[in-house]
């Protein structure tokens, strides 16, 4: 009875061993708030003489301006993250990440009493709201990890990020100001694509182990990456006026359909080449998930045991 509690007791000691290295996968959700962001930036949309924000408003009255600034990113709103990784051992290891944007934040800017050229030679006051979100932003995350702990377990991680789809839609209401004859609203619909950049993630967390192979963790991120615009596609051209709505050939619009976007641009009134200007994609995120271990027989013990395999058959010796 008295050899039987002793080998009892030295297995249920070697039970309290945790994943110590191989490959596991995670998933997670969380909210990523913008971090640093540009808010306004000099470009025609679609038409030139004004500077466009992207979170804000701006009132102009007797040839004064006022703005209201606001900061944004289109990094920021519902994430979704998916990861692959690998223990060295218990402390070190590498991860690739992919954060999906699956509810991005929609930003606006209100510009009010904008005097725009109607093309014969005379300006006219209009309100401007300019709308624009990113499409599913997807970007990759290679990074090193470094991880301390037994069952509950801190973690960090540092690498880099790799922006593989980027784009942003914006929509452009254009109408013209009360008192200025019948309200006419101009809807035009525009993609902006972004040149490829890298950028730099890091976060801290933690880790539960629940057994050796689910754990559940949670963390705080930091994502620093801004793209330069590449290029600006005019998709749709619509038109509403006291109660009805019609779609407007895209042959009727004057300006350019496609503008090219550089560090190198030459400005002319044909508005085909444009400077390129960042587009902010920093943020703040703070993201909760579950992870499973994918390996068998990695697994390290809490305390320093014999490797002599117990036997409860045999009896027990006194060292």
């Amino acid at each position: 009875m008295k050899k039987s509690l002793v080998t009892a007791a030295l297995l249920a000691g070697m039970t309290s061993t945790v994943f110590g290295q191989g490959f596991y996968f995670r998933a997670g959700m969380g909210f990523a708030f913008p971090q640093a962001g540009q808010s306004m930036y000099d470009t025609p949309i679609p038409y030139n003489g004004f500077p466009t924000g992207i979170n804000g408003s701006r009132q102009n009255v007797n040839g004064s301006q006022t703005y209201s600034i606001s900061g944004a990113s289109f990094g920021s709103g519902i994430h979704g993250v998916l990861g692959f990784g690998y223990m060295f051992n218990n402390n070190v290891g590498i991860q690739l990440d992919g954060s999906i944007g699956l509810s991005p934040t929609k930003y606006t800017f209100n510009d009010l009493n904008a005097e725009l050229s109607i093309g014969n030679g005379t300006s006219t006051p209009y309100n401007i709201t300019t709308k624009q979100k990113a499409n599913t932003p997807f970007i990759l995350m290679p990074s090193l990890v470094l991880q301390t702990g037994d069952q509950l377990k801190i973690y960090s991680r540092l690498g880099l990020a790799l922006p593989l789809s980027a784009g942003i839609t914006q929509e452009q209401l254009i109408t013209n100001a009360p008192d200025t004859g019948a309200l006419v609203t101009d809807d035009f619909t525009w993609q902006l694509k972004t040149s490829f950049s890298l950028g730099f993630t890091a976060a801290a967390g933690m880790k539960y182990q629940i057994n050796d192979r689910i754990s559940i963790w949670g963390e705080l991120s930091i994502l620093s990456m801004s793209l330069y615009a590449k290029e600006q596609d005019l998709k749709s051209w619509s038109e509403s006026s006291q109660g009805t709505s019609q779609n407007v050939p895209l042959s009727y619009y004057s300006n350019a359909q496609i503008i090219k976007f550089s560090k190198t641009a030459t400005l002319d009134s044909t508005l085909t080449s444009m400077p390129a200007y960042s587009v902010p994609f920093s943020n703040v995120g703070i993201h909760f998930g579950i992870a499973f271990n994918l390996s068998e027989g990695h697994r390290q013990s809490g305390h320093n045991h014999s490797k002599e395999e117990i036997d409860p058959n045999k009896p027990f010796r006194r060292r």
